[in-house]
């Protein structure tokens, strides 16, 4: 019980800060509840899939700089396209349309691609993989883990939608302006962090 507890506040310790995932549920759970869950499980996904990958000795190859180079370039052209949609949509809002269209598929597709191109997010659960194993249980940790992401996701895309009806169609727009401007920022750290840092 003691590695499921740990694993859990790891695990909110990892879906809490604010970064573009975050920021990607809320925009598009501001839609609809099951767009911002869309996002949150794709990306979970691919962080399950590192962490076992990781724990199987599968991602060895990640850690070479030239993919890792690679992967940031990817992964802020994304973020960059995302800023895009996420601009576009707000205009959308402005004339109650829609705004950030999508199905639960694509946006699961978005949330999922985030963190694939993401070498950030690799080295994350690189740091997060022999954490776990140092758990009296690594097993009921990663369990832990699970629940933990999975629960903030449902949590985060639930208050976010349901407090649509508390917001305005202005401080949806500048919501959506907002994020737009983050997702330029996050790509900028990244290719920062990755070529030009030291």
């Amino acid at each position: 019980m003691q590695g499921f507890i740990e694993g859990l506040a790891l695990g909110f310790g990892a879906a809490v800060p604010i970064g573009p995932v975050n920021v990607l549920i809320m925009s598009y759970a501001l839609v609809k509840f099951r767009l911002g869950l869309g996002i949150g499980l794709g990306a979970m996904a691919v962080d399950m899939g590192y962490l076992f990958g990781i724990s199987f000795g599968v991602l060895k190859f990640s850690q070479n700089e030239l993919i890792t180079q690679i992967l940031a370039i990817f992964g802020s052209i994304f973020l960059f396209y995302i800023a895009y949609l996420t601009f576009s949509g707000a205009k959308n809002l402005a004339t109650q349309k829609s705004g950030l269209n999508g199905s639960f598929w694509s946006c699961f597709a978005k949330g999922a691609l985030m963190n694939l191109v993401n070498p950030y997010i690799i080295g994350f659960w690189l740091s997060v993989s022999g954490i776990v194993a140092l758990l009296p249980s690594a097993i009921m940790g990663l369990a832990g883990l699970f629940v933990s992401i999975a629960s903030w996701v449902l949590f985060l895309s639930f208050i976010v939608s349901r407090s649509k009806k508390f917001i305005g169609a202005k401080a949806q727009i500048a919501f959506a302006y907002i994020s737009a401007i983050l997702m330029v920022g996050f790509a900028i750290m990244l290719i920062f962090n990755t070529f030009l840092k030291g």
